[in-house]
Order: structure tokens, then C-alpha cells, then sequence
């Protein structure tokens, strides 16, 4: 896929609203994340900024056609009145950030959209693994960024799909430098391969993910 070099947010913001996808007041910073705010960053602003970003949506459909994927948890029928899509969304997210250091240390941040609710997470890197935040406002300059699904997350969160295929059927794009790109789909297109244990709890209330083989785990820690 060819690279992009990641846009100024101030030229991204401009971009869009003279597309007329979404309106901000001049000079605004810090935007809320795309789930409390659908207009703050939009699927049309997403598209401009990573060029043909929503392919992903036919990728998907293609994948919950031939059963490969589940249907998104967004895409069900009735009203999520207490929030229910969002928590599993979050620790979808949450637990695939804890995979990353299964496989190599992170090096470079990670920024993650979830097309249907537009829901940003960050993943930083840090000397005790990869710290998630989950409802970022977007990515920021240097990140890399993947643009999925919520059924594509939570299936390699869950074991059943790796990071690999997914790539592969194009329920995962990637945008930044093209060795950056390189790298990461090599170092982590096994994550999502194996859970050798549920993540369990210890006396400060951290979940910990372990996975990889049964002779040597690896485990990350996910913030409370």
C-alpha cells in the first residue's frame, strides 16, 4: 500500500470543512472523539485524510457475507442505552493494545479508528509495555495509523483472526511511512494467533494479558 505522510491536523480540520463533512469553530483544539461527537470526525473527513480509508466498510461486508466476521456490535438492531457496544469496543481495544508485547516491544505510537462509531484509541509506546487510551481525539504526528472495524478488533482481541489476515482480506489499512508499514505488519501479523491464558487480575487491580506460546507467555498490562 503506498505510504502517507500524516497531515497537519489545523490542514485536515480546513480540508474537511470545506468539503462540507464536518464544522468546527476557528481555532477550536482537542475535539471530542467521534463517538460522543459523529460531527466532529466524520467518515468523508476520515476518507480525506487516509485516501481510500473506506474501503475497509467493503472489505468488511465481504467478510460478514462469507461468515468470516461476525457483524459489528454497531451495526445490531435496537438502542445501546447504557453504553454496552462502547464498553466492548473498549476493551476490545484495550486487550488488543496488550497483545503488542507478545510479539516486539512498540516503537512507534499507534493511533486506531473504528469505522462504524468513529472511536479513536492511541497506543504509546513505554518501558512496561504499551499504554492505551481509549477515546483519543485522533492520531497524532508520527503515528501509525489502522483504519477497521469494531467485529475486526474484537476478533483478534479474542484469538479467532490475526493481525496478518486481517491485512491480508483488507479489514485492516494502514497509513505512514511505507518501512514503517513494513515492520509493523511483520512484527505483529501474529497477533491474534494464540491466548494461552485469560488475563487475570493482581493486588493493584491490573488485567494481564497473556499470550503466545504455553512454554514462554508474554504478558501487558491494561490500566483499570
Amino acid at each position: 500500500m503506498r505510504s502517507l505522510r500524516h497531515p497537519k491536523r489545523s490542514a485536515v480540520l480546513v480540508a474537511a470543512a470545506a468539503a462540507g463533512f464536518i464544522a468546527l469553530a476557528p481555532g477550536s483544539e482537542g475535539s471530542a472523539c467521534g463517538y460522543e461527537d459523529p460531527q466532529s470526525v466524520s467518515r468523508g473527513s476520515l476518507n480525506l485524510s487516509y485516501p481510500d480509508s473506506l474501503h475497509v466498510f467493503g472489505a468488511i461486508s465481504t467478510e460478514v457475507a462469507a461468515r468470516r466476521l461476525p457483524l459489528a456490535n454497531f451495526n445490531r438492531g435496537g438502542v445501546d442505552l447504557f453504553g454496552h457496544r462502547l464498553r466492548l469496543a473498549k476493551t476490545s481495544l484495550e486487550q488488543f493494545g496488550a497483545m503488542f508485547s507478545a510479539y516486539e516491544h512498540l516503537r512507534t505510537p499507534v493511533a486506531v479508528v473504528l469505522i462504524e462509531p468513529m472511536l479513536w484509541a492511541r497506543f504509546q509506546p513505554s518501558t512496561d509495555g504499551p499504554r492505551t487510551a481509549v477515546h483519543a481525539s485522533g492520531p497524532e504526528h508520527g503515528d501509525l495509523v489502522i483504519v477497521t472495524g469494531e467485529a475486526v478488533i474484537a476478533e483478534i482481541a479474542a484469538g479467532r483472526l490475526t493481525f496478518g489476515k486481517a491485512y491480508a482480506r483488507g479489514v485492516v489499512r494502514l497509513y505512514g511511512e511505507d518501512a514503517q508499514i513494513a515492520a509493523f505488519v511483520r512484527n505483529y501479523q501474529q497477533v491474534g494467533a494464540k491466548l494461552s491464558a485469560p488475563p487475570r487480575e493482581d493486588s493493584q487491580n491490573r488485567r494481564t494479558l497473556c499470550l503466545g506460546s504455553d512454554v514462554r507467555p508474554s504478558c501487558g498490562e491494561i490500566e483499570p
